[in-house]
């Protein structure tokens, strides 16, 4: 027969090892699980980059201003990101980035070319590691 004592110790020593598992299994997976939040939290602050400035009536209205953004968004986002795969040199990746821009005219000068300048700067030292000064970011636009 087994006393209610024995029962107790078996069953605190079976929970001790379960619960011992449990934190070294969160110690592994805890960490890669808290990543996976970071990044989905980075992604909307290069949204929060993009488009800090709130638009006037007229241009939150106006559709075919935005749609041309959000391709010109999507095209730098996965050029930078094949660039950090391929470790594309600067000055390759600068010439990318202005024949990207040179595609779409509509953006100089529109409300936009901040914040596209700026998600440039961030997502090419995030994912290339390549850091892009002032001076260079203005000039990608101007060719």
């Amino acid at each position: 027969m087994i006393s209610w004592a024995t029962y107790a110790m078996w069953l605190g020593l079976g929970l001790v090892i379960y619960y011992a598992v449990v934190v070294f299994f969160f110690k592994a997976k805890g960490s890669s699980i808290l990543r996976v939040k970071r990044k989905a939290v980075e992604k909307k602050a290069v949204d929060d980059v993009l488009f800090k400035g709130k638009p006037t009536a007229q241009e939150s209205t106006d559709v075919s201003t935005m749609a041309p953004v959000h391709s010109l968004v999507d095209e730098l986002q996965a050029l930078v990101n094949q660039a950090g795969k391929k470790k594309m040199e600067k000055d390759e990746l600068s010439d990318r980035l202005k024949t990207l821009l040179n595609k779409y005219p509509g953006t100089k000068g529109s409300i936009y070319q901040n914040g596209i300048t700026n998600l440039i700067e961030v997502i090419a030292e995030d994912q290339c590691g390549i850091h892009f000064s002032a001076e260079e970011l203005s000039a990608m636009w101007d060719e």
